[in-house]
């Protein structure tokens, strides 16, 4: 299956830029090949399929919406490249360094204006003024020649619309890519250090990596020949209930945008939110009449007031002051690293902080009712279970023994701290059960196949289901 979001896409623009296919047939060739257009490679996802036919429509609709305002661009094929080469392997060892930009390409027929678009999956995302830069730097200075003017440009899959975000002079770019771009380039290319977390899935050092926490997880699941996998709570949670969903929206990162969230997920997230600020850079405990954050004022009336009741209940179980260290975003997602598996395991933590020199991981539910108490608190909350893996690898980062795992319950009306030892054998033998009842059909997986049902209704990648679709449809018809 083609894990390259971007892929069908890119493959698609290429015929219709470079071989003058008219869009309809470009279209009919996606659909029919499933996005190998002939070549011996992966197919996609039928998920995939529609949103690139999607995604091909809104980008040549934008595309000619430019060339009327911008007339005589046309498409570059070869890749703009700046290239610096030494007579003598430098202190890296290395004599080649090659600076390019992952993006489609064009220029005037004479060459004296160039733009580079930089896709993002769904609305225009605005870029960082050092990746514009560099963008900008690569279009200028990466071909035959140096053009008078380059444009960066922003487009988003599920618009029709383009953002030009930058528009300068080469003289300009390279007196602000001598400043900003090249110092941040040396400081990447110098960078030795090793910081397990998401990355780490597609990092060919893990084996071997000395920072990454390693152990035989989940014994009882047996090897499946497959590429290495990264696995947090949230996407077993999706493969259990649709295939499909996994694969759309967790592997490929496909989100419908303009769907509206549950009002419990809402308010959850702006709890959340809430709490991520006042513990990140703070070293006092919170009190009940501490001010929200903008997510929770923004809540409506009665979510607002429930959010808040959350808050002040949280008052009683802060663990300010008494707070070593706490990890910030970047570092917050914690993974460890079973090599007979080929599997990453990670989480994040609502707070990871230290505390006597011991990590504490810190999961944070938000409901109006109590947890059932029918079945164990680790199948109950898996994040648990996915903690007491990690913990009991000594992550992060070789932590010592006598880390702990707590649960903090917010209500409306009451609120609880339970601990959880990642020390303790029968813990982590539950652990392993748990969450190796939800990996082994991950691994096996090879086709994510949608699994249609009442979840349909508020599924983030619906919108290019078509099992969802009808199955939502025919439901609707029936009730009617």
């Amino acid at each position: 299956m083609n894990e390259f979001t971007l892929g069908p896409l890119m493959d698609a623009l290429n015929l219709a830029e470079f071989t003058n296919r008219a869009d309809a047939d470009v279209v009919d060739s996606l659909a029919r090949t499933r996005g190998t257009f002939g070549a011996d490679r992966p197919p996609a996802h039928d998920g995939l399929i529609r949103w690139s036919i999607d995604a091909f429509r809104n980008y040549r609709t934008a595309w000619r919406a430019r060339q009327a305002a911008v007339p005589n661009l046309v498409p570059v094929r070869a890749p703009w490249k700046i290239t610096h080469r030494n007579d003598a392997v430098d202190q890296r060892g290395v004599s080649r360094y090659e600076q390019t930009c992952w993006g489609r390409r064009y220029q005037s027929v004479d060459d004296s204006v160039r733009e580079m678009w930089l896709l993002s999956l769904a609305a225009p995302v605005e870029r960082l003024e050092i990746v514009t830069l560099a963008a900008a730097n690569v279009a200028a200075f990466g071909g035959e020649g140096v053009p008078e003017k380059v444009r960066v440009v922003l487009f988003g899959a599920t618009s029709p619309i383009v953002e030009p975000v930058v528009e300068l002079t080469a003289a300009q770019i390279r007196d602000q890519a001598q400043e900003k771009v090249a110092p941040k380039l040396v400081e990447i290319v110098d960078g030795t250090a090793r910081h397990p977390g998401r990355d780490c899935g597609s990092c060919p050092d893990v084996p071997a990596c000395p920072a990454l926490a390693a152990a035989d997880l989940l014994p009882g699941v047996p090897t499946v020949p497959g590429p290495r996998r990264t696995l947090s709570v949230t996407d077993l949670r999706y493969h259990r209930s649709c295939p499909a969903k996994y694969h759309l929206r967790r592997q490929l990162k496909l989100r419908d945008t303009g769907l509206v969230e549950s009002r419990p997920v809402l308010v959850g997230r702006a709890v959340d939110s809430t709490l991520r600020e006042r513990h990140t850079g703070g070293a006092r405990r919170c009190r009940p009449g501490d001010a929200p954050g903008g997510e929770v004022v923004a809540l409506p009336e009665d979510d607002r007031r429930t959010a808040l009741e959350m808050l002040a209940r949280h008052a009683a179980l802060c663990p300010f002051p008494d707070v070593d260290e706490v990890r910030n975003d970047r570092h917050r997602f914690v993974v460890a690293y079973d090599k007979r598996l080929d599997v990453v395991v990670g989480g994040t933590p609502d707070l990871l902080y230290q505390q006597a020199g011991r990590w504490v991981w810190r999961e944070t539910k938000t409901s109006r009712r109590r947890l059932r108490r029918d079945r164990s608190l680790l199948r109950e909350v898996p994040q648990l279970a996915l903690a007491v893996l990690i913990l009991s690898a000594r992550a992060p980062e070789g932590s010592p023994g006598g880390s702990r795992i707590e649960l903090e319950q917010l209500r409306p009306d009451g609120c609880a701290l339970e601990e959880v030892d990642p020390t303790d054998p029968a813990r982590v033998a539950e652990a392993r059960e748990v969450i190796g009842e939800l990996v082994e059909p991950v691994l096996r997986d090879t086709t994510f196949a949608p699994s249609p049902g009442d979840g349909c209704a508020e599924c983030e990648v619906r919108r290019w289901c078509a099992p969802g679709i009808e199955y939502l449809t025919a439901n609707r018809r029936s009730a009617s």
